[in-house]
């Protein structure tokens, strides 16, 4: 018996072998450059790798077969007696966990709703209008609308018959125009389900939120607790949380498509019991402040830094480490840092939508005190190179680009018709894009015949980010162009670059066409 991959044992042969190999090797196999991971415990990069009970506990399950039904009620009165919640059940991630929220809100255990779920029922989830997140669609996806306000005050001009639920953003409940308290007090009185996601939230129990006032909680399976990465957590009010479970899987209903495991559900319980139990946390902040303290000793050889650990606090529940340095011509930007050591090897990979000019933060939760050592290391290495020169930045643009082009854009099924209208000055580009729903600001530059422009094109929570790339020759321009969405929060290359590639080509209107 062979194996599809080259150089991965087959089955059956001794795990001494495997054991053997360095960490990483499968990826490599597959043709995959793994990485050291200093972003935290984001979903793009794999959250966090699981415990060995965790894993343990997954092969245990994986052994035998058993009622999903039956399985979810023994780990409900467990997560009731872990959490002090009432009812909880483990969900296909955090979203998923959200959208089977919103799902039992909606229709219940009714089935004449259920099964014509996602429907608009006229119904929607109010949420506060500074805590818009990027995963409303999983709001949406459910039928309802998402309706942004600002002051408790407004939830009295909705019935339970209108909206659905309230939601609000773990992460930035303390720092919200939209008080906690008056919130809870509001939707009790309104007869309104209150959702808290804390997704990216480290879990604490007994739960502040459930303890005032809040009917739901989501949590992540996959993140600080270290289960499966796919898992997640919606705990609380029991029937809820019961009518949660029916609208998903193994039931022929709307959550179908979020299937969850009989091993995933038992390992992501076991990730949970050690986070809480075995008090994982304060035994995991003695090995975050090690990799710290090992960076540290790292830095303070180099006259060219600047550090500052960030000590936890209510969005984060570990410190972290902030690298600056000065703002002088011959030391490279965090950008360019950044692009550096993700291209080096190791590949080592820094949280993009922290960056600043001149500073970066540097994540521990995943890193080991040996990584930790190798990452400041780069982070010298690189600083102490000077900025790659840009050859093009003396070239004159071979095209004048003023002027109303009319965009069309091939996406890989489907295309659009876009507009841009354009100023240049030298080799400088400015103007707005025009796409199929709303326009923003375009930006960028020509020299020679190359051209890149970036389009920021307003969008409702998520802007919608264009980054073309192409050729002018006179009248015409064509190209490629990266797409993406982020808010204002997460405006970080990862996610502006997020939906993929697609080409384009643009032709300029003529004088008379301008004039009609």
């Amino acid at each position: 018996m062979s194996s599809a991959l080259t150089g991965i044992l087959p089955l059956g042969e001794g795990r001494s072998a495997l054991a053997a190999r360095s960490p990483g090797w499968i990826y490599r196999d597959l043709g995959v450059e793994p990485i050291i991971n200093c972003t935290g415990v984001r979903t793009s990069y794999g959250g966090c790798n699981q415990t060995a009970e965790v894993l343990a506990a997954m092969v245990a399950a994986s052994e035998a077969f058993v009622d999903v039904d039956e399985l979810q009620e023994a780990i409900a009165r467990r997560l009731s007696r872990l959490t002090g919640a009432e009812w909880g059940i483990v969900t296909a991630g955090s979203v998923a966990a959200l959208s089977l929220a919103v799902a039992a809100c909606v229709a219940g255990n009714n089935p004449e709703k259920m099964l014509l779920l996602p429907h608009d029922f006229g119904r929607t989830v109010l949420v506060a209008y500074d805590q818009r997140m990027p995963y409303e669609h999983a709001i949406r996806a459910v039928g309802c609308s998402v309706t942004p306000i600002k002051t408790p005050l407004e939830i009295g001009n909705y019935s339970s018959e209108k909206a659905a639920a309230i939601c609000l953003v773990g992460h930035d409940i303390a720092v919200s125009t939209l008080p906690f308290e008056e919130t809870a007090s509001f939707a009790k009185r309104q007869g309104i389900p209150l959702i808290v996601d804390a997704a990216g939230l480290a879990p604490r129990f007994p739960n502040e939120w459930l303890a005032g006032g809040a009917d739901l909680i989501v949590h992540s399976g996959g993140k600080y607790i270290r289960g499966p990465q796919s898992t997640g957590f919606l705990i609380g009010d029991e029937a809820l949380c019961r009518a949660a479970f029916l609208n998903g899987p193994p039931h022929q209903s709307f959550g179908r498509s979020m299937k969850v495991g009989k091993d995933e559900m038992v390992a992501a319980y076991v990730a949970l019991e050690r986070w809480v139990q075995d008090d994982e946390l304060s035994r995991r902040m003695l090995s975050w402040r090690d990799c710290i303290h090992a960076m540290l000793e790292q830095f303070r050889l180099s006259p060219l830094v600047e550090i500052e650990i960030l000590e936890p606090d209510g969005a984060f529940c570990n410190p972290r480490l902030a690298i600056s340095w000065a703002d002088l011509d011959h030391l490279p930007t965090a950008h360019l840092v950044a692009d550096r050591l993700s291209k080096a090897r190791p590949r080592i990979i820094l949280h993009d939508y922290w960056l600043r000019p001149r500073r970066i933060i540097v994540d521990p939760t995943n890193l080991t005190i040996d990584e930790a050592r190798i990452v400041a290391d780069s982070i010298i290495a690189s600083l102490s190179k000077p900025p790659d020169e840009f050859s093009r930045s003396a070239e004159e643009p071979a095209a004048n680009v003023d002027g109303t082009w009319d965009i069309a854009i091939s996406f890989l099924f489907g295309a659009s018709q876009h507009r841009w209208c354009l100023k240049q000055l030298g080799n400088h580009v400015t103007g707005r894009h025009f796409g199929d729903l709303s326009s923003g600001p375009a930006r960028g530059q020509i020299h020679g015949a190359s051209v890149s422009l970036i389009s920021e094109v307003a969008g409702d929570p998520m802007t919608r980010h264009f980054a073309f790339e192409g050729t002018v020759c006179r009248n015409t321009m064509s190209g490629s162009v990266c797409l993406g969405a982020a808010t204002a929060k997460h405006a970080g290359s990862t996610f502006k670059r997020q939906f993929g590639a697609a080409t384009w080509s643009a032709v300029r209107r003529s004088p008379e066409q301008e004039r009609e």
